[in-house]
């Protein structure tokens, strides 16, 4: 087998260069983990009644809104059946306060004499909690902005009612009792609104409740009245142990596969670039989770075996056409029609759960899908380009 030549195929070259760019990836970058592998807390809220495709849909994006508004980008939102919603977040979260946020549905209502002057739906922006000045100090409370519509709303009806109370309610409690002042009661619009909820500073609990009222304004009301099921913690070391049962399964894997396919061939020399070129479909996978930032779990990682596992079928499929005696060319263009129809079965099975987002199946449904297209595309040209090599004279 000449190896100079092989070296100067584009289809070697592109897996050479491929497995470099994501070792330096994988190296430089780095592996992010979910929670089920790097530790954090599975929070299972159940609402008051069945909701429909729309409202599950609606409550999810909510959710993803409100942990968005304090930093929480990369948590796991996904309902389960009709009636729960399953939220996964880092061990690093302060989970007391995530828990407050989700289970509010976020309702808010401000009344004058007992007419309803605006809701959280009139609410055009709302800014993060602040010291607020007052006539007699600093007070800490939530400002925002109403519409047009709403901010004329208001001003009709407080009209001439100076000192008279605003009482806002917020899921039903009032929250907050302020007295109208002359200069809100002049009859003409006055948008920039505000919530106070305490003196500043404020204490932890009046810190918490502005964080609430403002993510609750800031992404809107839920449809459905959410309660907290039951939570629970993922220890860190849980995903230790998983990942390194997963290298030493990954190992004797190899060491399997390199027996069986040498008792197979009786020639040692194939069972290595199958290893080879399995091990390459691994580190240009993981390569692509790091280049995209995907967050490797459980079902990520079932995925990738997944693929690697298709990969040693396709890979026998090309040893097995080539060693049937015909045209070397002729035969390994056989393999990968059988090979094409194959991957393209199994992106049609994954591409529901991707679309979709079943739970998280999704990182099931990404790295296979990644898996077979990086086989197709990169590996198992590379892998057909080797075994022409060798068995050329044929």
């Amino acid at each position: 087998m000449d190896i100079k030549k092989l070296l100067k195929d584009k289809r070697i070259l592109l897996l050479i260069i491929t497995v470099t760019i994501s070792i330096f990836l994988i190296a430089f970058k780095g592996l992010q983990f979910g929670i089920d592998l790097s530790g954090g807390t599975v929070i299972v809220l159940k609402s008051d009644r069945p909701m429909n495709n729309q409202e599950i849909q609606l409550t999810v994006n909510i959710i993803k809104q409100r942990l968005d508004a304090n930093g929480l980008s990369n948590v796991v939102v996904y309902p389960r059946g009709n009636d729960e919603i399953v939220v996964i977040i880092p061990k690093s979260s302060d989970t007391d306060r995530i828990i407050k946020i989700l289970k509010h549905q976020g309702v808010l209502i401000a009344k004058i004499d007992n007419v309803t002057v605006y809701t959280g739906k009139d609410i055009k922006n709302v800014y993060p909690p602040t010291k607020i000045p007052t006539k007699s100090g600093w007070a800490y409370g939530v400002q925002f902005e109403l519409s047009l519509d709403a901010a004329k709303r208001f001003a009709e009806i407080a009209k001439g009612k100076a000192y008279h109370k605003v009482y806002i309610y917020f899921d039903g409690k009032l929250i907050s009792a302020p007295v109208l002042s002359p200069e809100l009661a002049d009859g003409r619009p006055h948008p920039q609104q505000v919530i106070t909820l305490g003196q500043y500073p404020p204490t932890k609990k009046e810190e918490d409740e502005a964080t609430v009222l403002y993510t609750a304004l800031k992404s809107g009301a839920l449809p459905v009245k959410l309660n907290v099921e039951y939570t629970y913690v993922v220890s860190p070391e849980f995903g230790k142990e998983f990942l390194k049962g997963t290298f030493i399964a990954l190992l004797l894997a190899f060491v399997a596969v390199g027996i069986i396919v040498g008792i197979r061939y009786r020639q040692i020399k194939i069972a290595i670039p199958i290893l080879i070129t399995c091990i390459s479909e691994i580190i240009i996978i993981l390569g692509f989770a790091s280049l995209i930032n995907w967050k490797l779990d459980i079902p990520s990682i079932a995925g990738i075996i997944a693929a690697v596992g298709t990969g040693v079928d396709n890979q026998i499929v090309i040893t097995d056409e080539a060693l049937k005696g015909r045209k070397i060319k002729a035969s390994i263009k056989r393999a990968f029609f059988i090979i094409f129809a194959s991957a393209a079965t199994s992106i049609a099975a994954m591409l529901p759960l991707f679309v979709l987002g079943v739970g998280m199946l999704k990182g099931f449904a990404i790295t296979t899908i990644a898996g077979v297209l990086i086989g197709i595309f990169i590996t198992r040209p590379a892998f057909a380009r080797i075994i022409e090599e060798m068995f050329k004279k044929f």
